[in-house]
């Protein structure tokens, strides 16, 4: 007889090739790729998918909460960082080296409805930036909303560009970075407010 530990361990080792499958899958070919070739990709039967997920959508859901995720993961990293500024430099990075690997996962990353994990990520974020600016590594009229829209344009550049020139994201966030460094000279454009921000996620594509 089977024990229901063993039956219990199978059933995690199945959802996690399940997770890693979609993933993968995700990130080859986009959100709209068909469950049959996640199921082949992780040696199982689609039926054994929706009897761990019901529908695609539960299934793209867990496969974003994991993304976002590592995403909270580096900014803990960047948050603990000796040097404020090199913190706040890597959680750039970090950050835009998981768009690039999860390409396919971007439309979903921001665009859902607000949960515990954003609102962790939002507040990490807002806690690095601050930190950088107390240290003077980043200029003092940056605001966390800059963040975001940074984060939104990076996007474009690795969907536009990442098939043909895998590192040109790279640099666009050095020559953007750059700009967030101390400076004397004022910006002129105010940021969007934290509401425009929740409207536009809420509003369309993130």
């Amino acid at each position: 007889m089977v024990s229901s530990r063993t039956l219990r361990r199978d059933a995690a080792e199945n959802r996690s090739r399940i997770l890693d499958a979609a993933r993968a899958t995700f990130d080859h070919d986009g959100l709209d790729a068909g469950m049959e070739v996640i199921a082949q990709r992780a040696g199982v039967g689609v039926g054994t998918i929706y009897r761990r997920f019901p529908t695609k959508e539960d299934l793209i859901a867990s496969v974003v909460h994991e993304v976002l995720s590592d995403i909270r993961d580096v900014q803990r990293s960047a948050r603990a960082a000796h040097d404020a500024g090199e913190g706040f430099q890597s959680l750039l990075f970090d950050v835009g080296e998981i768009y690039r690997q999860h390409v396919g996962c971007l439309p979903r990353l921001w665009g859902d409805a607000e949960d515990e994990l954003r609102e962790e990520i939002d507040q990490l974020g807002r806690e690095i930036l601050e930190r950088a600016q107390r240290e003077g590594a980043v200029r003092d009229d940056v605001v966390y909303e800059d963040l975001v829209t940074l984060f939104w344009s990076l996007r474009g550049v690795i969907e536009r560009s990442g098939s043909v020139s895998p590192d040109a994201w790279r640099r666009a966030l050095e020559l953007q970075s750059q700009a967030w460094m101390f400076c004397r000279e004022p910006l002129r454009t105010a940021p969007p407010s934290s509401r425009e921000v929740a409207l536009i996620r809420r509003s369309g594509p993130s």
